[in-house]
């Protein structure tokens, strides 16, 4: 009995099947972003409480009143929007990945738009976990207002790994303009 080699699978169908993982994943996270603000809005403070829904959004507690609940539901539209747009440039650059195009100028363009993202979503996810304090405790009598700024280890490890995108989308353009260049020397 004579063993026959398995045939070869071209690179190109891991990485296809790879964006279509990764594609699958930017769905469960528009669908958790989209779950923020209609928690907020739907639930009140026992569900809220249950569900974790303070901790899931970086809050020092659920919101107590249905006003509370809407200003920060529309406070937490600042980030979902972010998050949002840089799924969709995640989207946009494993689309381009699936296809083959590694190198072209859609997944370049797509790769720094979502580094740019990453790291200004870092920076200001602190300052809309601020504004959601405000938008909670706006309703409150005067001297029980306030206004929390939490900044935690995973936001610098977020901006860290926002500049490390950052850099490496660089490096890429950078790359490709040197392959183009040295192309024309050929």
């Amino acid at each position: 009995m004579q063993h026959a080699p398995a045939p070869a699978i071209p690179p190109s169908f891991y990485l296809k099947r790879h964006a279509q993982v990764v594609h699958a994943l930017i769905l469960a996270g528009v669908a958790l972003l989209l779950a923020q603000p209609v928690l907020l809005l739907a639930f009140d403070r026992p569900w809220l409480d249950l569900l974790g829904v303070d901790s899931f959004l970086g809050l020092l507690a659920p919101p107590a009143d249905g006003p509370a609940r809407w200003r920060t539901a529309l406070v937490s539209l600042l980030p979902v929007g972010g998050g949002l747009y840089a799924l969709r440039q995640l989207w946009r650059l494993f689309s381009e990945y699936g296809h083959g195009r590694v190198f072209g100028n859609v997944a370049q363009d797509a790769l720094m738009r979502f580094a740019w993202a990453v790291l200004l979503l870092a920076l200001l996810l602190p300052i809309a976990r601020g504004l959601m304090s405000v938008a909670l405790s706006i309703g409150n009598p005067p001297g029980q207002r306030f206004l929390a700024i939490t900044i935690a280890w995973f936001d610098c490890l977020h901006v860290l790994f926002g500049a490390v995108l950052v850099a490496i989308a660089r490096v890429m353009v950078e790359a490709r303009r040197l392959a183009d260049d040295n192309a024309g020397f050929v």
